[in-house]
């Protein structure tokens, strides 16, 4: 049988273990993210019910953040609750290796952790995308849109959408129209924008205008123009999106397009292959917490236990947050440093498991 009474008992108790750290973990970061976005009380539209409700959106992303730390707290203290009952050691007597208690713990977690992954590869950056919409918009009061095509602006009788926005801050892909009440009067479309500090405006670079007239149209082009604009550097670095907040489709596409530009991409593809080693780094997580509470209580107190498992669980989300960062720096390819860490560390914890206690 492939669940076996074992294996519903032991995935049961961590899998309860993992639920509670999820939500007492989610609690808590919500309350901090909302203290956090109090200070922008009064900007726009912004009120204490928007927030609120902008922290409610927000939630379901801080789950699938927090939850291979909560992985890490329930395996510990799940397996740690079944080994200071000394039912770790009855089952140990009764033939299963530690190896098959783990797999008896998996068994249940797994299909868990495949169901968040994907939640968070396909909804959530949906849910995150609309809740930082919503907030720029009502930020911006009601200037600033952002959509899955770019962002939009209006500025006075004029609505400006962006493409693309780099990292150096530079925009690609711009269309202008300009309306008379009603009446469109002029569209613009332009390759590039890059944002002038001396005079606060956007020299525009490649410039197609058509003006249209009572009875006709007319068509110029300019290689440069410059354009004032309610948008800055200092207000991008809050409407672009963050890597983290793209799905994969979202992500492949923007990284064909950084490679068709010759555009390092090398941050966007890291995030890419996190997204895929996510599940595997949560399983990860468990083995490194589970690695730890096997063996005697008289040679290593319990409590010693689970703190070792702990700190050996935060070092490899450390190393995994760090690592891939640093390796593209130094001119590695990105699938190392995301791949690395959850190597290594799958090493340290077969190690611990087959250690003599």
């Amino acid at each position: 049988m492939f669940f076996g009474i074992i294996d519903r008992y032991v995935g049961r108790t961590v899998l309860s273990m993992i639920f509670i750290a999820t939500v007492v973990l989610t609690t808590i970061a919500g309350i901090v993210t909302f203290i956090d976005q109090t200070r922008h009380l009064g900007s726009g539209d912004v009120d204490f019910l928007f927030l609120l409700w902008y922290v409610c959106l927000r939630l379901p992303g801080l789950v699938v953040i927090l939850f291979p730390i909560a992985v890490l707290l329930g395996g510990v203290i799940g397996l740690g609750l079944l080994s200071k009952n000394s039912e770790l050691v009855v089952m140990q007597s009764s033939g299963m290796s530690k190896t098959q208690i783990i797999l008896s713990a998996c068994k249940l977690i797994f299909p868990v952790v495949l169901l968040v992954s994907v939640f968070g590869q396909v909804v959530v950056p949906e849910i995150e995308q609309y809740a930082e919409n919503r907030y720029n918009y009502a930020e911006s009061g009601g200037r600033i849109s952002r959509t899955n095509w770019g962002l939009w602006l209006r500025d006075g009788d004029s609505f400006i959408s962006v493409r693309r926005i780099m990292s150096d801050n530079s925009i690609h892909e711009i269309s202008r129209y300009d309306f008379d009440g009603i009446n469109l009067t002029k569209m613009s479309t332009a390759s590039t924008g890059v944002y002038n500090p001396q005079n606060q405006k956007w020299d525009i670079f490649h410039v197609r205008n058509v003006v249209y007239g009572d009875r006709n149209l007319t068509v110029y082009e300019r290689p440069m123009e410059q354009w004032s604009m309610y948008l800055n550097p200092d207000r991008m670095e809050i409407f672009n999106f963050k890597s983290n907040e793209l799905s994969i489709a979202e992500l492949v596409d923007y990284i064909d397009y950084l490679k068709k530009n010759n555009i390092d991409s090398d941050r966007y593809r890291t995030a890419l292959y996190k997204k895929f080693v996510l599940p595997v780094a949560m399983i990860v997580m468990l083995l490194l917490g589970a690695s730890t509470v096997f063996g005697s209580l008289r040679s290593v107190p319990m409590s010693a236990r689970v703190l070792m498992g702990l700190i050996l669980g935060f070092l490899f989300y450390v190393t995994n947050e760090v690592l891939p960062n640093f390796t593209y720096i130094v001119g590695l390819p990105p699938i190392v440093g995301v791949v690395l860490p959850t190597l290594i560390f799958v090493v340290v914890s077969l190690l611990l498991l087959n250690r003599k206690v």
